[in-house]
Parts: structure tokens; C-alpha cells; sequence
């Protein structure tokens, strides 16, 4: 996304070691991983679903730090189109 002048950060409740496990079996991914073991931005973001587990999510913070974009999976059962990612990106800046 840096094309688009953003930058992607991937967020669970998985633990750092989590992650890095994940990474090796998965990666290299040209974004961080973030750990949010407490879940306390998924509750601040609104997507804790049924039984406090994470919905798939995406949001488009702006430069002002504005959420100008943000899209809640009900199942976390599909993506978004990358086009509809990167047009709420460049709509967002």
C-alpha cells in the first residue's frame, strides 16, 4: 500500500510469540503483526464479536486520524476487494 500512501498493520489477539510463529510458517509479510492480547483495541474498534472473539475488520484511518473507512465482518468469512481497500485509502487522505 505504500504506493497509496498508507500503511497496512495487522492486528489479533494472539500473542507476540504467536506471531512470530505465524510469521515463519507464513511469511515474510511486508507489514507488522501487532499483538492485542487483552483485547482492548478490538474493544475500542468495535469488533469483538460473539464470545469476545475478533469479526475481520479494516479500517482506513486518515492523516488527521479520522476513521475514514471502516468495514466489519458478521461471519470473518470474506475479504474485501484490494480495489475497494486502496479506493477508500486514496479517498481517505
Amino acid at each position: 500500500m505504500a504506493g497509496a500512501g498508507a500503511q497496512v498493520l495487522a492486528l489479533s489477539p494472539q500473542s507476540i510469540a504467536s506471531h512470530d510463529e505465524f510469521h515463519k510458517a507464513h511469511g515474510p509479510f511486508e507489514f507488522p503483526l501487532l499483538a492485542d492480547v487483552d483485547k482492548a483495541v478490538g474493544e475500542a474498534y468495535g469488533i469483538l464479536g460473539p464470545l469476545g472473539f475478533y469479526r475481520r475488520s479494516i479500517f482506513v484511518v486518515g492523516p488527521t486520524g479520522i476513521i475514514g473507512y471502516a468495514h466489519r465482518s458478521v461471519t470473518s468469512l470474506s475479504f474485501q476487494p484490494a480495489a475497494a481497500v486502496i479506493a477508500a485509502v486514496e479517498n481517505t487522505r
